[in-house]
């Protein structure tokens, strides 16, 4: 039989250029890359040793026995081996190196017979032998070598379609894939041995795994050269499922892009690359990840608590003195995070959570993981409320009586969206407006509490009653809803209600987050008949250049301003709080606005404000907010 080496020849070349590659790219230090790495070792080693054998056993007259038993002996035994070494890459990949010790240790048996038929054959000559001719010749037992090796595979194959989450579903896949191109050539070669064809087709699986599993360009960070948040997200699937003391570490430097702005993204990009080769350097044998925004991850794997306090304490240490050089020297605060997967989160999502969490706290400080924890899940828990109160219709509109100083008496109300769940009880709205302004189901809430009170002045003749109008608070992002005016045109058409019977409230920090489109909102609400208040005046974002425009009719000074006037516990006031609150009244009403004033609890509030003319009085005073039957029994009995 005449062995055909060019399909070896071929594979060396390729083996070759992915060795020149790998030493020339940057490394990520990984057991797995390692063992990747061996495998390469042991196919380039197989190749050579195939193709000096098979030129011998082609031409015996011109090789000793001694020659052609080396080649061989290498051949065989190297490429038995990689079997093996295929399947311990499939335990790193999947994270099982480390709780699957004694597996791996039962899984080098079958490797263990093959090299043991294979040092003995000498003696028996039942792997191959040479025939009269001096020809390389298959024993009985050759077979044995075949069996081993697909065996091998099909197990490597198995563990890899059980644990494809370990590691992507992508990268399962192109394993699976390339595991298949090594396993197809090794039928083809029992059936046509004299075409050396399973080292060439190993090759390009070892190539493909090469361009897909190893290949760092989408799990390595571009900046900083250390493995990224998908990378880390990958290793989490792994360990939330397993066992072990499994703890990520969390270092967060603040206000990244202040940083970037003060020194230039260049000068700061230098220093996070020195900061996480300090980290890789300083975390080994744990892996360092860089979730971005200057928030950093290590998994610590199987770590006790001495070593995580050493690792905490080297830190703190190393951030108390400067990173980069000259003028761009900074000290920068870090927060550091210790947490226990398994007991502290339970999932990636709460993992994640975490580490994206924006810094807070003291300079320095530890991350305080409970509290954290215990705000993401009362978070969820808060979202899936909303939800279900969107689907049962359960909100409810209470109403906030609003006194005339001129008319001396309640001539209007502000509606206030309530959450009470059966099993919960009442939710502040100042926990549960901010989720629902995040996820985007405000819209919807505003649209229920829109109808809800044009339902309730309409059918509760609260025009009858006094009431002029009735404000509704308006949310940024209904503002950016498109339909938002044919919404409300419909609904007031629906109860036969003139829009001059719905005053539009809009927070202050509203105005100051995009207000293009709160202007040209604004335009079009007010075409449609509707007046405008501004809420919460004074409260941080004050900035009178806007209010030369917008078509307020009301001003809402918050009551901050008037408890700092005059308290309505102590009665007490700064002087300058009440020649502030003086001459914010003067100036509003001098450029034509009605001022309202919220929070009064007292009667020297209210007196105080009656004195300085204000127009309309909010606050427990006169009510607190209550239900809507309760709120027109309230004015059939209210005298003031």
């Amino acid at each position: 039989m005449i062995y055909h080496i060019e399909f070896d020849i071929a594979a060396v070349f390729v083996t070759l250029f992915m060795a020149y590659f790998i030493i020339f790219r940057k490394g990520v230090r990984r057991h797995a890359n390692r063992v990747y790495l061996s495998m390469l070792v042991f196919n380039f080693i197989a190749e050579i040793a195939d193709i000096f054998g098979s030129y011998a056993n082609n031409h015996p007259e011109y090789s000793t026995v001694y020659i052609k038993d080396f080649w061989n002996y290498l051949y065989l035994s190297s490429h038995n081996v990689i079997g093996y070494i295929i399947v311990v890459y499939v335990f790193y990949l999947i994270g099982y190196e480390k709780t699957q010790k004694k597996a791996m240790s039962l899984l080098v048996l079958p490797l263990g017979v093959d090299l043991t038929l294979l040092f003995t054959n000498p003696f028996h000559r039942q792997i191959f032998f040479y025939d009269d001719a001096g020809r390389y010749t298959h024993g009985k037992l050759f077979f044995v070598i075949y069996v081993v090796a697909l065996a091998y595979m099909i197990f490597a194959i198995y563990m890899t379609v059980r644990h494809r989450r370990a590691i992507s579903e992508r990268r399962a896949s192109a394993l699976i894939f390339f595991l298949c191109i090594t396993f197809v050539p090794i039928v083809i070669q029992i059936i046509f041995p004299e075409y050396l064809l399973t080292l060439f087709f190993e090759t390009l699986g070892l190539m493909g795994i090469l361009f897909t599993i190893e290949s760092k360009d989408d799990t390595v960070n571009p900046t900083t050269g250390i493995l990224n948040r998908y990378a880390l997200q990958a290793a989490l699937d792994r360990v939330v499922s397993g066992k072990g003391s499994n703890v990520l570490v969390l270092i967060k430097i603040p206000n990244l892009n202040y940083y970037n702005k003060m020194i230039g993204f260049e000068n700061m990009n230098g220093i996070l690359r020195r900061i996480a080769k300090w980290m890789d350097d300083t975390y080994t044998p744990h892996v360092c990840y860089d979730c971005g925004r200057g928030h950093f991850a290590v998994l610590c794997e199987q770590i006790s608590e001495i070593d995580i306090q050493t690792i905490r304490s080297r830190t703190m240490e190393r951030f108390d003195h400067p990173w980069g050089k000259g003028e761009f020297s900074l000290v920068f605060p870090v927060q550091f995070g210790i947490i226990h997967i398994g007991d502290d989160v339970k999932t990636v999502e709460n993992a994640f959570m975490l580490i994206d969490r924006p810094f807070e706290g003291k300079v320095s400080s530890d991350l305080n993981v409970h509290k954290a924890v215990h705000d993401y899940e009362r978070g969820v828990l808060i979202e899936r409320l909303i939800d279900k109160a969107l689907h049962n219709k359960s909100f409810k509109v209470y109403y906030q009586p609003i006194w005339s100083t001129e008319r001396g008496r309640i001539s209007s109300a502000e509606a206030l969206c309530r959450l009470v769940d059966e099993e919960y009880g009442m939710i502040p709205p100042d926990e549960f407006i901010p989720i629902a302004e995040r996820n985007g189901s405000i819209l919807n809430i505003g649209n229920f509490v829109f109808e809800e009170v044009c339902r309730f002045y309409s059918e509760g003749n609260l025009q009858k009653l006094g009431i002029d109008y009735v404000e509704v608070n308006l949310s940024t992002v209904q503002c950016m809803s498109k339909n938002l005016k044919e919404m409300f045109d419909n609904t007031l058409k629906k109860y036969s209600l003139d829009a001059g019977c719905i005053n539009l409230e809009i927070t202050e920090s509203a105005t100051a987050e995009n207000q293009k489109v709160l202007f040209d909102t604004i335009d079009i609400l007010k075409d449609s008949g509707f007046t405008f208040s501004l809420d919460d005046y004074g409260t941080g974002y004050s900035n009178i250049t806007y209010m030369y425009d917008m078509p307020f009719s009301i001003i809402k000074i918050d009551k901050s301003i008037l408890w700092k006037a005059i308290h309505p516990e102590t009665g007490d006031g700064q002087k300058n709080a009440r020649i502030y609150l003086e001459n914010t009244v003067r100036m509003l009403k001098d450029m034509n606005y009605s001022v309202l004033v919220e929070g009064v609890e007292t009667i020297e509030q209210k007196k105080l404000l009656e004195d300085l003319h204000c127009d309309y009085l909010q606050g427990y005073f006169f009510s607190r907010p209550v239900p809507g039957k309760e709120f027109t029994e309230y004015l059939k009995t209210f005298k003031g």
